[in-house]
């Protein structure tokens, strides 16, 4: 596990790479609000707690009716370190539930990097901007709808410091995958939004996607480490990530409760 204050500056990183629609600070937590479009940018970042910790039940309940404000369940996002360090058990004995499976955030230097031949039988294409053609693949092949990638068009439209580039693979014009990347000023390097049409997988495109993006506009933009998330029932993203040559950084997952509006 990374030191607590790697965590957090990945953490931090993440918030910009990924920015919510609506913040609020609560006591050093971080509170996001982006229309219930993904938990990453719904969800509370415990990276400090600057309150009374005889207090904690009280803040709780404040985050809980903020979320309820906005028509959306409360979630807390647990990394290996959070603050206080007795929020996970307190948010239990408050009915909240983990969400979902665990996550592994993943990160390696470039020059550790075990390099893949890209498979030039499809092309790629960059782009400055989440273009229609990604929304509409996505919408697609993933577990969110249209509107829902509406709501991410905008969170991507926010992304303005750091810089984001997206990458297109086409085979006879038919877009087959995308994948988002994003560089922060310490040269962090976050890969997301990384999916393939499931056809036609197997044949090393989201590889030559990954590593088309590092080559061929995080290097020239002075990128030094590459990093993402996988959760870990997906195996064979976590193992081919691994072959690549990325460790685990941390861990994180996520605790729920539903409220009543």
């Amino acid at each position: 596990m990374l030191k607590i204050e790697e965590i957090k500056k990945l953490q931090e990183i993440l918030m910009k790479s990924w920015p919510a629609h609506h913040y609020y600070f609560l006591n050093g937590w971080i509170m996001r609000f982006t229309e219930g479009v993904t938990s990453r940018a719904n969800s509370v970042f415990p990276l400090n707690y600057t309150g009374d910790p005889n207090n904690l039940e009280r803040d709780i309940i404040f985050v809980e009716k903020a979320y309820q404000a906005y028509n959306l369940p409360a979630i807390f996002t647990i990394p290996d370190y959070f603050e206080p360090d007795n929020l996970d058990v307190k948010l239990i004995e408050h009915g909240y539930q983990q969400l979902g499976c665990i996550t592994h955030t993943m990160i390696a230097p470039l020059q550790k990097l075990r390099n893949e031949i890209i498979n030039d039988e499809f092309s790629y294409d960059f782009y400055s901007e989440r273009v229609n053609k990604i929304s509409s693949f996505l919408s697609k092949f993933s577990k969110r709808d249209l509107q829902a990638q509406n709501v991410l068009n905008r969170l991507a439209s926010r992304i303005i410091i750091p810089q984001k580039r997206y990458i297109i693979a086409e085979y006879e014009n038919k877009v087959v995958g995308t994948l988002m990347g994003v560089l922060d000023s310490h040269g962090f390097l976050y890969i997301a939004e990384v999916l393939v049409d499931p056809d036609i997988r197997q044949q090393k495109i989201a590889t030559s996607m990954f590593f088309k993006i590092i080559n061929e506009w995080g290097i020239p933009n002075r990128a030094q480490r590459i990093w993402l998330q996988v959760e870990i029932e997906n195996m064979e993203a976590m193992n081919l990530y691994t072959k690549l040559g990325l460790e685990k950084a941390y861990s994180y997952y996520y605790l729920e409760k539903h409220l009543v509006i």
